[in-house]
């Protein structure tokens, strides 16, 4: 599938791009190989700068944090970021147990944190 993906690109030397345009590809001699060269704006995600946050965004943060309090969401959001317990006790200025009352809290409230509380325990038992 990879060299069929590639020859079409030789052949039809155009990509399109998510937003449906369609962006020329130049070659590159790669071992003898003639390969697509793409332009860094087709291969590199995006960034969006943090104050431009889409509706779209806005809409999913609003669901998953549904019925939180403004520190449960903003907990919610750090956890769904991949932070650890301790790193929001740290930043936070409490104890790991407070983070872990508001957490159960949060998860008599809220399907999206139960969900995530019980695959945690889950994971946590079997390691």
């Amino acid at each position: 599938m990879h060299d069929n993906f590639e020859s079409e690109t030789s052949y039809f030397r155009y990509v399109r791009l998510l937003d449906g345009r369609l962006e020329p590809v130049d070659l590159a001699r790669r071992n003898g190989r003639a390969v697509p060269r793409f332009h860094p704006s087709v291969t590199e995600p995006q960034a969006d700068s943090p104050g431009e946050d889409s509706a779209e965004y806005q809409e999913l943060v609003t669901e998953v944090s549904q019925h939180l309090t403004e520190i449960e969401r903003c907990t919610w959001m750090k956890i769904l970021d991949e932070r650890s317990i301790h790193e929001i006790a740290e930043e936070e200025g409490v104890s790991r147990a407070a983070v872990y009352d508001r957490i159960r809290r949060m998860v008599k409230k809220n399907d999206y944190v139960a969900i995530w509380w019980r695959l945690k325990n889950k994971v946590n038992q079997h390691v």
